[in-house]
């Protein structure tokens, strides 16, 4: 199923179709807040038919099976997953429920996220999310981690998209966080963002032209200037050419 999520195969999820858009709907809009007029601009909606992992629609269902061909030998190591965009304020204010990371994979392989847990404290909380069936992810593809899946909400952010536990709102701090993926108890990535100098509806992304282990100093990071929805820039699910490395 590469064709919903764009030409590019390299930038793909390869499964086979789940459950339907109108039950992931079902599922995530009873939870998540009211359509806020800014938030509800018309556009064309991405296939929801991945569901919510952390809800009650498993998206990787359907997935289970047979490795496919081009498999990773094993599962997931340090450093084979990097988080490499975050939309930290996509609205200005509270109740800011279209923020997201986008997580790319280093691998030439195929990987199965099966045991994926992400982490991101929050105040005296510690808000997660678990990739609990089994879920292939092609080499050099990525994948964002959002606060909804209701597109009128998240912005109309494209497949593939996970979310949350709990359906949370305004995840990622405006004062600055850390981020980290684990699995296995193994952590893949981490990454610790400061209180950066934010504009509304601007991502933060790490230039695809710079060497993943300058990621730590967010001087190499730069606020976006590609637009994937009117008002919204980033580049989701997409690389990050639009930046480069200073």
């Amino acid at each position: 199923m590469l064709a919903p999520f764009g030409d590019d195969a390299a930038f793909s999820v390869s499964f086979p179709s789940s459950a339907s858009s109108a039950d992931a709907a079902v599922n995530t809009a009873p939870f998540d807040p009211p359509v806020a007029d800014d938030a509800a601009a018309p556009g064309p909606a991405p296939d929801a038919s991945h569901g919510d992992p952390s809800g009650n629609d498993d998206p990787t269902d359907a997935m289970a099976g047979a490795p496919p061909e081009g498999a990773c030998d094993g599962p997931l190591s340090s450093g084979d997953i990097i988080i490499d965009e975050i939309m930290i304020e996509s609205v200005a204010g509270t109740g800011d429920y279209g923020e997201w990371l986008e997580a790319r994979s280093t691998l030439s392989c195929q990987v199965n996220l099966l045991g994926l847990h992400g982490e991101c404290p929050k105040g005296a909380k510690v808000i997660t999310f678990d990739v609990t069936s089994d879920f292939w992810l092609l080499g050099g593809a990525s994948f964002l981690l959002a606060d909804s899946m209701i597109p009128a909400i998240n912005h109309y952010l494209p497949e593939p998209l996970f979310t949350w536990g709990g359906h949370q709102g305004d995840v990622l701090r405006n004062e600055g966080t850390t981020v980290s993926l684990r699995m296995n108890d193994i952590l893949i990535d981490s990454v610790t963002y400061p209180a950066l100098q934010l504009l509304v509806g601007r991502s933060w992304a790490f230039p695809s032209d710079c060497d993943p282990s300058l990621r730590g100093d967010f001087a190499n990071w730069q606020t976006s200037t590609s637009s994937w929805f009117p008002g919204f820039f980033g580049t989701p699910n997409d690389p990050n050419d639009d930046v480069h490395c200073p």
